[in-house]
């Protein structure tokens, strides 16, 4: 008695393939950002394109949050706020996933092509 079949063997086969692809483009690596925008209150207070740290503070001097901008990645490492919501955030990679500090009013906005999206929201 035979279990399998011929149309049995093409249709794994076919199954196979398929997961490869879909590991193979999960494991293609992101092509990042090129800087990021900053907003304060809803105006632009900065651009950032080259790696480094960055100080955001307000009209009165007081410091706010430090950003750091390092190998396409941008992330919160200091922040005024109480929650630190904003830092928990971590490394941003993706041009569709911007860092908002509400208390503090800002926005981290990343630049970059947004073709490859991957995830588009984060829920905590």
């Amino acid at each position: 008695m035979k279990f399998t079949k011929k149309n049995d063997l093409y249709l794994l086969l076919v199954v196979i393939l398929l997961v490869l692809v879909m590991i193979f483009m999960n494991a293609y690596p992101k092509k990042g950002i090129n800087g990021a925008e900053v907003y304060l209150k809803g105006e632009q207070i900065l651009q950032i394109t080259k790696d480094g740290t960055y100080s955001i503070t307000n009209d009165e001097g007081e410091l706010l949050m430090n950003v750091e901008f390092i190998d396409q990645r941008i992330r919160v490492t200091d922040s005024s706020c109480p929650l630190k919501v904003c830092e928990n955030t971590g490394w941003v990679e993706n041009p569709n996933q911007p860092i908002i500090c509400i208390p503090n009013e800002i926005v981290v906005k990343p630049l970059g092509n947004a073709d490859d999206t991957g995830i588009d929201i984060y829920t905590w």
